[in-house]
């Protein structure tokens, strides 16, 4: 036995050695094999979770996370992900045991708009912007409950930003009142709630109405629910249609041509003749569907004049379109004993830019912001009207990447623009430039707050007003981008 023994001894200590080597090298137990794991496992874990906004570094079992938190809820909510990324904690069996909470606060979204869409077969999609989680899941089971187990489809994202007050409560106002109409779209913008969409019944259109615009401050309800239209126009995908009925074929050939001299993609006819039509809207038609055409998506249409809309444009459209819309739709079109009432709820979206694609905003921001404002300049002269002031509606598209460009840029970067006179007009003609500028980049929702105008005297070196190529150069535009303590 004592044989035996003896020689089991060298096997037994070789075994003792290599498990010592082994735990203190090779096992995921030691200490910087274990860290790595972890990490890897919670970063997975917020990967797979959503939060894409988070990443943790580790500290041997002790999380540390870090990132731009759109929310405190957000930021709570990652930290149990992490906490529960991996096995127990404990020195023997591992895992991440304490999560410390270092993030940033997530950049506020602005405009803050969450939306939600019922369509006509009952569907509910839920889209935009909530200010946690939580409130996501708690809008959704709402969704489900009102349309009676249906699951909506679910766009939302977190994002920092949200208005005060009771934000929650009036998301789910407004998507209770949605479940009533026929099919429709409640937005919920910063503090505007707008409830559209269509009821065939006067009665509850008029008691909706009513709901909406009882919103209690600090917000404000604004309702555009509708019922049948007598005549549309309607973007769907490239491909503008014209529906509804018209009071003769003349008519019905000049929207053609006025939809076809405009549009980009196809245009269809679906209209009828009836003669018994009333005409008092047709000039809004006309007038509205040049810029109407440009829009990216969204309905144009007349409807019963019995307290509803009358007419009315809805979608998503480049500033510049909107703008001219509203103009064109406005004046004497708007006035007088036979006018139609206008409404028109339109938001701006953000055009291509391909002259700053080369251009790296993450670097030097101010740098690549000044690069982009000049880029698009160069390339696209602002121009202006006969009055030398006004702005000619040639610039829509340069007006339009300008102001895309503007939300590339960091918001404490601040933008002033430069509007230099000509040598036959006023000295203050460049301050006027400036400012028309700057007032139509913050009316098309532009932040006012970083937008200034300043004017300058005639270069000495500018050319003759007697051509098109000299009033250019003499009305020229600048851009110069400004840090808070420029």
């Amino acid at each position: 036995m004592k044989m035996l023994d003896y020689l089991l001894a060298p096997v037994a200590l070789v075994g003792l050695v290599a498990t010592g080597w082994w735990g203190l090298y090779q096992s995921p137990q030691r200490p910087a094999n274990l860290a790595a794991q972890l990490e890897q496992d919670a970063n997975a874990a917020l990967a797979r979770n959503g939060y894409d906004w988070a990443h943790v570094r580790m500290n041997g079992q002790r999380a540390v996370l870090k990132g731009a938190a759109p929310s405190e809820d957000a930021a709570m909510a990652a930290a149990e992900t992490v906490l529960r990324s991996t096995w127990g904690g404990g020195v023997v069996v591992g895992g991440v045991t304490v999560v410390e909470v270092a993030v940033d606060p997530g950049k506020p979204v602005s405009p803050f708009v969450w939306r939600a869409e019922k369509l006509a077969d009952g569907r509910i999609i839920l889209s935009g912007h909530v200010p946690s989680r939580m409130i996501a899941s708690q809008i959704e089971a709402e969704a489900t409950r009102l349309s009676r187990g249906q699951t909506p489809e679910n766009r939302m994202e977190v994002a920092a930003g949200a208005p005060g007050g009771n934000w929650q409560g009036v998301a789910r106002f407004g998507l209770g009142l949605l479940m009533e109409l026929d099919s429709g779209e409640v937005r919920l913008s910063d503090n505007t709630l707008r409830v559209g969409g269509t009821e065939l019944d006067a009665a509850e259109r008029a008691r909706l109405s009513a709901q909406v615009s009882a919103l209690a401050a600090p917000y404000r309800g604004v309702p555009l629910i509708k019922g049948l239209p007598v005549w549309t126009a309607t973007h769907s995908a490239d491909v503008l249609v014209l529906s509804g009925k018209v009071a003769s074929d003349t008519q019905r050939r000049d929207l053609i041509g006025i939809a076809e001299a405009h549009a980009s993609g196809e245009v269809t006819d679906r209209m009828e003749i009836a003669p018994d039509m009333p005409d008092n809207w047709i000039a809004l038609a006309e007038a509205g569907l040049p810029e109407f055409a440009r829009f990216r998506e969204g309905e144009m249409g007349f409807y019963p004049a019995d307290g509803d809309a009358g007419f009315a444009v809805e979608g998503e459209a480049p500033a510049s379109a909107i703008q001219f819309l509203k103009e064109d739709l406005s004046g004497p079109l708007a006035s007088g004993p036979d006018s139609v009432p206008v409404t028109i709820w339109a938001d701006p979206i953000d055009v291509e830019v391909p002259e700053v694609a080369a251009i790296d905003f993450a670097a030097d921001p101010a740098a690549a912001c000044q690069s982009a404002f000049d880029a698009v300049l160069a390339a696209n002269p602002i121009l202006f009207n006969e009055s030398g002031t006004g702005l000619s509606r040639t610039s829509g598209a340069v007006l339009d990447k300008l102001l895309a460009v503007s939300h590339l840029c960091p918001s404490e970067l601040l933008i002033e623009i430069r509007g230099q006179a000509d040598p036959a007009a006023d000295p203050a003609s460049g301050a006027a430039r400036a400012e028309a500028v700057m007032s139509y980049l913050a009316a098309a929702g532009g932040d006012r707050q970083r937008l200034s105008a300043v004017g300058y005297g005639p270069d000495p070196s500018g050319q003759s007003n007697d051509n098109d190529g000299g009033q250019v150069k003499n009305r020229r535009i600048g851009i110069k981008v400004l840090t808070r303590s420029d």
